[in-house]
């Protein structure tokens, strides 16, 4: 059983790790071309399996927590985000920047925990749920929430991209 646990957190480590740096790259980089197409992919699947190994971890008395209805939003996030880009649909190009910028703040907030979990210099303040956890978040939520309107201003009038046009 013990080496199951550990596995299933490895593997949630791993694909988080990777997440983390496809969706740095995917944020920064040149959008569209034929590297934002298979980092996205590559993002969509690492983020595939960090929620879905995040669903089987447990808090320490053995039961669901927070965390994991995180995962579950971030799973029907990231899931209309890859679709819409299949369908073309009139607001694909909406949904998919919303969804994967929404995925990515999810991951972001999650690491954000991890390290005030993990560093021990930082766990008083997640232990004691103090300000600052709630201060770190808010500035996360309004780097995500300029991103997001940046995005969608920077494509608001693009048809050509559409194929039913």
């Amino acid at each position: 059983m013990e080496l199951i646990k550990t596995t299933l957190s490895w593997t949630h480590t791993i694909s988080a790790s990777l997440s983390l740096a496809f969706g740095i790259i995917i944020l920064l980089g040149v959008k569209g071309n034929f590297q934002h197409k298979r980092i996205g992919i590559w993002y969509f699947y690492a983020m595939l399996v960090n929620n879905t190994t995040a669903l089987f971890i447990l808090n320490a008395f053995g039961k669901w927590f927070f965390p994991h209805y995180l995962a579950i939003a971030c799973l029907i996030v990231i899931i209309p985000g890859i679709i819409s880009i299949k369908l073309k649909h009139k607001y694909w190009l909406k949904v998919h920047i919303v969804c994967m910028i929404l995925s990515f703040y999810l991951l972001v907030g999650g690491a954000i925990n991890e390290t005030f979990l993990h560093v021990p210099s930082l766990r008083p303040y997640m232990i004691n749920n103090t300000i600052v956890v709630g201060i770190t978040h808010m500035f996360a939520q309004l780097f995500f929430i300029g991103v997001l309107v940046y995005y969608l201003w920077k494509y608001r009038s693009i048809k050509s991209l559409r194929t039913d046009s």
